[in-house]
C-alpha cells in the first residue's frame, strides 16, 4: 500500500494536470500581475518574458496585442522557450479560446530595440538584444502568432552573439514556430532571422522579410546536420553577402515546401540570390516559387555547391546574376542536382521539364499565382508532393484540375501546379466547354465523367461533379 501510495504522489508531481493557462497584457495598469486571468495578466514591456519564464511543461501562454521586450537594457536577455510550453500572440485581451484570437489584427510584437531609438541608421542598433528568442532542447516548445523585429547579433563570435538577429537554435534545440513575421533582423555572421545548428526546428506559415544575415544567410544560416523543415513561408527582400534568404551548410538537410521566395539578395562572394546549398547539405524542395532574386556573382536564384538536392513543382524563373539565364534559374557546381516537372530558366532537359515564361498573374504588382495562361498549370507530378501536404501557400487546395488545360504532369487528375501558389478552379467562359473548344459536345462529355465525384467539372456550384453537372451539360449541347 506505501509503495503505491508513493507511486501515485510521484505520478501527481508531474502529472500536466495542474497546467495553466498564463496570461500576458503589456497595456494592463491594475490588477495582480500574476497571469492567472486577462484582468491579472502579467503586464509592462517585460511582461512575456515574466510569463515565459515562471511557465512549466503543459502550460500555454496567452499574450495579448503590443510589444515587448526581453529586459529595459541588457542586450544578451532573451525571451526562453521552454519544453511543452505553447506561446501564442494575437490576443485582444478579452478571449476564452485561442481560436478567438486574430494574429493579423492584434500584432504582438517581440521586440529587440530595448531603447525605443531604432531608425534607418546602423548606430541606433547599438542597444539591441542581441537574440529575440532562444529554446530550450527538444521539440515540444512552440510560438505562434508575433511578430519578431529589431534583434541585432553583432556581439562576439565565440559566444554565437553574432549569430541569428532573431532566433538561435543550437544543439537539440527544435521548437516550432507557426503564423510569425521575422522582421528586419541583423546580425554580422550569419542568419538574420535566425542561425540553426544541429537542430531540426519547423517553421510553418512564416514571413522573413528585409533581415540582413551579414556573411551568411539574409534570413538562415544553418550549418552542422541541421534538419529544418518551412513549408507555406515567405521570403521577401532579405540580403547577405552568401545566400540571400537560406544558405545550408555543413550536411544539413532541409526540407522546404510551398514557400516564394522575392527579392532576395547574394551582395557578395559566394552567390545564390535566394538559396545557397554547400558542404554536403542535401535539401528536399517541393512546390516552391523562386523568381526576383539576385546575386553580384553567381546563382541569382538557387546555388548548389555540394551535396545532392532535388527539386520537383519548382518554379525558378526571372532571377538575375552575372552569367547565363541558366546560371540564375537553379545553379549545380560542385553539388548534384535532381530536377524534375519544374519550370527552370534556361534548363532545357529533363523529366517533365519546361523553360517557359510561367505567366504569373500580376508580377508587377507582387503576385506571384499563376494565370490561366501559365504553363506551369496542371504540370507538376502528384507524387512528388509530399505526404499530407494538401494546401498551397494560401491554404487553397493543392490539387486542383483545370478543365481547359490539357494535362502535362505525371499522376492521376487532378494534376498539381508547379510552383508554390495552386490556381483556383476556372470555369470556362462557356462554362459547359471544358475543353475550350467552342463547342459543347463529345469530348465536353468525356471530360466531365472523367471527373465524376471530384470537382474538376462542378458546373453547379455545389462542389462536385454530378448528375445535376449532366443534365446541365446535355442542355447546353452544341455551339456556345
Amino acid at each position: 500500500m506505501r509503495m503505491l501510495l508513493a507511486a501515485c504522489l510521484a505520478a501527481t508531481a508531474v502529472s500536466p494536470s495542474f497546467a495553466a493557462v498564463k496570461y500576458v497584457n503589456v497595456s494592463l495598469a491594475t490588477g495582480a500581475n500574476d497571469g492567472t486571468s486577462w484582468e491579472n495578466a502579467y503586464r509592462g514591456p517585460q511582461a512575456l518574458k515574466a510569463a515565459m519564464d515562471a511557465a512549466v511543461t503543459g502550460d500555454e501562454v496567452w499574450v495579448a496585442k503590443g510589444t515587448y521586450t526581453a529586459s529595459p537594457s541588457t542586450r544578451n536577455v532573451s525571451h526562453v522557450l521552454k519544453l511543452g510550453v505553447a506561446v501564442y500572440g494575437g490576443f485582444a485581451g478579452t478571449e476564452t479560446a485561442i481560436a478567438q484570437r486574430d494574429w493579423a489584427t492584434n500584432v504582438t510584437v517581440i521586440s529587440g530595440d530595448l531603447l525605443g531609438n531604432d531608425d534607418a541608421t546602423v548606430a541606433s542598433r547599438s542597444d539591441n538584444s542581441y537574440h529575440l528568442v532562444t529554446s530550450g532542447t527538444g521539440t515540444t516548445q512552440s510560438l505562434d502568432g508575433f511578430t519578431l523585429s529589431g534583434g541585432n547579433a553583432n556581439g562576439a563570435s565565440a559566444t554565437n552573439l553574432d549569430k541569428g538577429g532573431a532566433i538561435i537554435c543550437l544543439a537539440s534545440q527544435s521548437p516550432t514556430f507557426r503564423n510569425c513575421r521575422f522582421f528586419d533582423n541583423r546580425c554580422t555572421f550569419g542568419g538574420g532571422a535566425g542561425y540553426l545548428l544541429n537542430s531540426s526546428p519547423k517553421f510553418f506559415d512564416c514571413s522573413f522579410e528585409n533581415n540582413q544575415g551579414g556573411s551568411f544567410g539574409g534570413a538562415f544560416d544553418s550549418a552542422n546536420g541541421t534538419q529544418p523543415t518551412f513549408e507555406r513561408c515567405v521570403f521577401k527582400g532579405n540580403k547577405a553577402i552568401r545566400a540571400g534568404a537560406l544558405e545550408f551548410f555543413g550536411g544539413s538537410q532541409p526540407k522546404v515546401t510551398n514557400c516564394l521566395f522575392v527579392g532576395n539578395q547574394a551582395t557578395g562572394s559566394g552567390g545564390g540570390g535566394a538559396i545557397w546549398l554547400g558542404s554536403s547539405s542535401n535539401g528536399t524542395f517541393r512546390n516552391i516559387t523562386v523568381t526576383g532574386n539576385s546575386a553580384t556573382v553567381v546563382g541569382g536564384g538557387i546555388y548548389n555547391t555540394g551535396g545532392t538536392s532535388t527539386f520537383a513543382n519548382v518554379i525558378s524563373f526571372g532571377n538575375t546574376g552575372p552569367g547565363t539565364v541558366a546560371d540564375n534559374g537553379i545553379k549545380s557546381q560542385g553539388g548534384t542536382s535532381t530536377i524534375t516537372y519544374s519550370c527552370v530558366q534556361g534548363i532545357m532537359s529533363g523529366t517533365g521539364n519546361i523553360n517557359l515564361d510561367p505567366k504569373f498573374a500580376d508580377a508587377p504588382n507582387a503576385d506571384y499565382r499563376l494565370s490561366l495562361a501559365s504553363p506551369c498549370i496542371d504540370a507538376g507530378n502528384n507524387a512528388s508532393v509530399p505526404a499530407g501536404v494538401t494546401v498551397d501557400l494560401d491554404g487553397s487546395a493543392r490539387f486542383v484540375d483545370q478543365p481547359g488545360v490539357v494535362d502535362t504532369g505525371a499522376g492521376t487528375a487532378p494534376i498539381v501546379d508547379m510552383g508554390a501558389y495552386e490556381l483556383p478552379f476556372q470555369a470556362p467562359a462557356c462554362p459547359t466547354d471544358l475543353d475550350g473548344d467552342g463547342i459543347t459536345g463529345a469530348s465536353d462529355l468525356g471530360l466531365l465523367l472523367g471527373a465524376w465525384s471530384t470537382a474538376g467539372a462542378d458546373l453547379d456550384g455545389d462542389g462536385t461533379t454530378g448528375a445535376s453537372d449532366l443534365g446541365i451539360l446535355l442542355g447546353a449541347w452544341g455551339d456556345c
